[in-house]
């Protein structure tokens, strides 16, 4: 099946500085030049995409992520002809829809009403055509009461409500989707998630812009990682944000949460944590019905006479998933001063499909003194095998069917030859007074 979008050796470059385009801008640049001042700014050009290769199939959802100013937004913006490429070539098959910004296509003084008609014309739709569509529109925005108010009244939400649907419903062969969808309320953010999932399944080609992880696994069939302007992986969702996370935190050392370390302890240090498999081969990633071993590595300076150890993980979406405290179970240790290897084994791993982060902590239980900790660094993906289970993956056996009370259906009059389902008696019978229906 031919691509309905292709992006091969795409590059895209900016200059930094101002640039001088206007009469106002060179009044003001002949002003500096007169008073002598230079500007702080480098006039060097710089390359926001560099060897950009994809393709995007019909019925396709691409996912793009990457930290911020990776390149995201600028490859959207090619692709919808905003900004032209540097190098290379790109290739677009059929009517294109684009949500790049809230506003976007948007004219602050037109009605929602007017705006819908604008968007529509400017995708070239015809007056009919969009007609047909606007009760739809209107519909799924949830804005009835505002269509004919000027836009530039509405909130943030509400453009973002006006934007999405009018993009959803105008038949695109592809839509763009950028991180604009943030602004929505819960339940809109559902509307939208389905929506997309309903258009892939009719054939459009959909590329998704997002930093919300799970929410792009959960749509998308692939998902592209673009670092400084160059694409560093691509495969699938799973494999995709696995690859991100690491880099993220490979460069930052941590992933922030609100109860990542606060202060600096002199008395421990946490070395490691590593995952085994049962057979004590080390580990990545694990499926949640298999058993797992977290083994926590740490130096002590001194001895402590009760020593509490605590683990707890997060999903990489932020949630607290668990925390596991030696103490809790009535445990502590007796450790003098050194190096140190504990374990905790359990018989399976029941979260759903994702990447979690784990944190380490030592405590003195005498004391209540912090020993040590780390921020959430020690990473493990979770394979579900794609089922979505959410955010647990229990074990569970379905029992056979039970039927419990069988719904008995009425004996309808029939024609003389027909026969009377799962009865074995003939319809004239019937009618002859022969055989009694059922009540």
């Amino acid at each position: 099946m031919a691509a309905s979008v292709s992006f091969q050796g795409v590059g895209k470059r900016f200059r930094r500085g101002a640039v001088h385009e206007s009469l106002r801008d060179l009044l003001a640049l002949a002003a500096r030049r007169i008073t002598g001042r230079k500007s702080r700014t480098s006039r060097q050009t710089f390359w926001a995409l560099r060897n950009l290769d994809f393709e995007v199939a019909p019925g396709e959802a691409l996912g793009i992520i990457g930290p911020n100013g990776a390149g995201k937004s600028t490859a959207l913006k090619l692709l919808a002809r905003i900004l032209r490429p540097d190098e290379g070539s790109i290739q677009v098959k059929g009517r294109l829809a684009a949500l790049i910004e809230v506003n976007a296509g948007m004219h602050g003084d037109l009605t929602g009403l007017e705006n819908i008609f604008l968007t529509g014309a400017i995708m070239g739709m015809n007056r009919a055509e969009i007609k047909s569509k606007l009760d739809a529109i209107i519909e799924f925005s949830g804005i009835e009461k505002f269509i004919d108010t000027p836009v530039k009244r509405y909130s943030t939400g509400m453009q973002a409500r006006l934007g999405f649907s009018t993009a959803a419903h105008v038949s695109p062969d592809v839509l763009l989707v950028d991180e604009v969808l943030s602004v929505g309320d819960v339940a809109f953010r559902h509307r939208c998630e389905e929506r997309m999932r309903e258009m892939v399944d009719a054939g459009v080609a959909l590329i998704f812009v997002t930093h919300n992880l799970e929410q792009m696994r959960s749509i998308c069939h692939r998902t592209l990682v673009l670092d400084g302007g160059e694409p560093t992986f691509v495969g699938s969702p799973t494999d995709a944000v696995g690859h991100y996370l690491k880099a993220t935190m490979n460069r930052i050392g941590e992933l922030s949460y609100v109860d990542n370390p606060r202060s600096e302890h002199t008395d421990g240090e946490v070395l490691g944590m590593t995952f085994l498999a049962a057979d004590g081969s080390e580990v990545e990633c694990v499926c949640p019905t298999e058993p797992l071993t977290m083994r926590m590595s740490f130096m002590l300076k001194r001895d402590v006479q009760r020593l509490t150890v605590e683990t707890a993980i997060r999903r990489d979406g932020g949630e607290m998933m668990v925390s596991l405290n030696s103490r809790h179970q009535g445990i502590t240790f007796q450790a003098k001063a050194g190096r140190h290897d504990v374990s905790i084994d359990l018989p399976s791993f029941p979260l759903g499909g994702g990447n979690y982060f784990a944190i380490v902590r030592l405590w003195d239980a005498d004391r209540s003194e912090l020993l040590a900790e780390t921020p959430y660094k020690f990473m493990l993906q979770v394979d579900d095998r794609g089922k979505g289970t959410g955010l647990l993956s229990l074990p569970h056996e379905w029992s056979a069917l039970k039927t419990v009370e069988p719904v008995v259906q009425a004996v309808r009059t029939a024609h003389p030859t027909e026969v009377i389902a799962d009865t074995g008696v003939a319809a004239h019978d019937v009618n002859k007074g022969l055989v009694q229906p059922s009540p």
